[in-house]
């Protein structure tokens, strides 16, 4: 065998290596985000807007200490009152350690979901995110025009803590570990920025 014949042997072995490594490569399956378990993410009680037939569910882990949470709630009301019919919003609690008084701003946005205003309450928290104390909740409760002692009754309640305790589990479950993380119809939503949820949302609903 001549010199010559050796190269073209060893470049038709090598160039029959790289097409069966490309028909490899493009031949795997490709990573996509996976459906969590719907039970997991949705919770067994919880704080939702939009009728629970709707098309697309948006599930949102949030804190009311969190920057990064109340950036994104303008876009999450923004979604809601746009698609009142088509879209179910769910509130999930993950108030962070690193957050002092997060649990409590959870536990007082619950007791005024007792008398209805759950969502008056959210609003309020992340407007005074900067003053959230244990002497913020009832001033806001005055504001809402709340029974202030059942408030007070409820916030101490171990109904409610229980309730935050289960967002919580649920969420270590899914393996959330920062704010504000959202689910799409049951899988975790990517986002580059919040007119990303938007459009997400919106491609969901089309």
């Amino acid at each position: 065998m001549n010199q010559e014949t050796k190269v073209f042997i060893g470049i038709g072995v090598i160039t029959v290596a790289i097409l069966i490594g490309a028909v490899f490569l493009f031949s795997k399956p490709q990573s996509v985000p996976q459906a969590a378990d719907t039970r997991v993410v949705l919770g067994a009680q919880q704080q939702s807007v939009g009728p629970e037939n709707s098309q697309v569910t948006l599930i949102e882990f949030s804190d009311f200490q969190c920057p990064a949470c109340k950036a994104a709630w303008p876009t999450v009301e923004a979604l809601t009152k746009a698609y009142p019919n088509q879209l179910r919003f769910v509130y999930r609690h993950f108030p962070l350690p690193q957050h002092k008084f997060a649990k409590d701003a959870a536990y007082a946005a619950e007791a005024a979901g007792k008398q209805g205003k759950f969502w008056e309450m959210s609003n309020l928290l992340f407007e005074n995110q900067e003053s959230i104390s244990p002497e913020l909740f009832p001033k806001l409760a005055d504001e809402l025009r709340l029974d202030l002692e059942q408030f007070k009754k409820d916030m101490e309640s171990q109904e409610i803590k229980d309730k935050v305790e289960a967002d919580l589990n649920d969420a270590r479950t899914l393996g959330v570990n920062s704010t504000p993380t959202f689910y799409l119809n049951g899988t975790k939503v990517n986002l580059a920025n919040f007119d990303d949820l938007k459009t997400q949302v919106e491609k969901s609903l089309r």
